[in-house]
């Protein structure tokens, strides 16, 4: 399952910055770019490719396709936060602790033409001792 968000999301330095200009200018950040996702995630819902996840623990792989390399990968890959509250908030995961996600894989790459972040929830293959090769 995967869906797509166009653009990129605030880096951990935007987010502080935020916070540190006024109280309440960090929770509009957070509470905006979630909403945002959220339209990512009802899209990609309605064209059948997330659904609510069934099998846990999962993993989730994130691939950061950035404008340019400016932003330092910490600081990118700190919008991990925002992807994951907002799939417990639309309910595609029941919780984002460590019960219910087992990895979290991030890569990042340059797109010029096309910056975006694809996010795939894998979740654990059931039934595969079935598949097995007997080796004697």
């Amino acid at each position: 399952m995967y869906f797509v968000i166009d653009g990129r999301l605030p880096s951990l330095n935007e987010y502080i910055n935020a916070e540190r200009s006024n109280r309440y200018k960090g929770a509009k950040l957070k509470k905006d770019t979630e909403r945002a996702i959220k339209l990512y995630i009802a899209r990609a819902h309605s064209l059948g490719t997330i659904s609510k996840v069934s099998s846990y623990p999962i993993n989730v792989s994130i691939r950061w396709y950035e404008k340019d390399s400016r932003r330092d990968a910490d600081n990118v890959f700190f919008a991990v936060k925002f992807i994951l509250d907002s799939l417990v908030s639309y309910g595609i995961i029941e919780n984002d602790s460590q019960k219910y996600i087992k990895t979290i894989d991030n890569v990042i790459s340059i797109d010029r033409d096309f910056p975006r972040i694809e996010v795939y929830i894998n979740e654990p293959i059931r039934g595969y001792e079935k598949l097995r090769l007997s080796t004697n």
